[in-house]
């Protein structure tokens, strides 16, 4: 029959392996739940700068709508000289608004993607970590336990 303190001994080895492999299972949910963050975090962010793109299109609008009706209110046509200048330099002004929007839309997209990527990679390796920690910690507990004579018949 094993001796109890042999006994004693593989069971807390087999509960310290546990513990290990449990620890990795819980940093790679931990991981996975903020991967699950980031993505939320920069979808908000890619609507924010959406938003500020369409503001920018509304203001330039509304700009463009001001420069047509005072042109016309003071009888100049409004696709000629000054006024057509006036719509000219608005509409870019509102393009390149647009298009700074548009460039944060996609850095927040591509910032979003890398993240999650980052934090899922990070995930599966303390993943990979607690199971090998366990697997070696078992089995260098269970050599050392041999190596003492642990599991040597007759010794208690």
């Amino acid at each position: 029959m094993a001796s109890p303190w042999a006994i004693l001994a593989v069971l807390g080895a087999t509960g310290k392996a546990y513990a290990a492999y449990y620890e990795g299972m819980t940093k790679k949910a931990y991981y996975d739940a903020q991967a699950d963050l980031a993505v939320l975090k920069y979808k908000s962010k890619r609507i924010e700068a959406k938003e500020a793109g369409v503001a920018a299109l509304e203001e330039t609008n509304r700009a463009l709508s001001t420069l047509i009706a005072k042109g016309a209110a003071g009888g100049v046509l409004p696709d000629e000289g000054s006024i057509l200048v006036a719509q000219n330099v608005s509409l870019r002004s509102g393009v390149e608004d647009y298009n700074i929007a548009a460039i944060n839309q996609e850095l927040a997209q591509n910032l979003g993607v890398i993240e999650f990527n980052n934090l899922k990679q990070a995930g599966k390796v303390a993943k990979q970590m607690g199971t090998m920690s366990a697997i070696f910690g078992f089995a260098t507990d269970i050599g050392t336990l041999a190596s003492t004579g642990t599991f040597e018949s007759g010794k208690a």
